[in-house]
């Protein structure tokens, strides 16, 4: 498979086609997802020795794109969340996602020092 595209990501994300609005956020969040994802993994080849997005690196991205595209409300890297009684707690956003490290991990390349 090829590698995800913006109409991939809005039918994952179960945007309508023809709805643009937030299309330049998801272009650049998905842009962001291929790169950091190309960095930490090794794609299996096709038979014309192309990189291939197996059904789980797919997902991987879409997971990455959706986070990068939700943090820019939270540009500290923390979210607001209402409590018992109405409280407002501010909760951190974790710097990685166990999903997307499930997901990629058949494919990470493994660092040697």
């Amino acid at each position: 498979m090829a590698a995800p595209t913006l109409d991939d990501v809005k039918a994952w994300l179960g945007l309508e086609a023809d709805d643009t609005y937030d299309d330049v956020t998801l272009q650049e969040s998905l842009d962001a997802a291929l790169a950091a994802q190309a960095t930490v993994c090794v794609y299996p080849l096709d038979d014309f020795g192309e990189a291939s997005y197996t059904a789980d690196l797919r997902e991987a991205v879409f997971l990455r794109t959706q986070r990068l595209a939700a943090r820019r409300n939270s540009p500290e890297g923390v979210v607001g969340l209402s409590g018992v009684g109405g409280d407002f707690v501010s909760a951190r956003v974790p710097s990685w996602d166990a999903d997307v490290l499930a997901l990629e991990s058949p494919y990470r390349r493994i660092p040697v020092a």
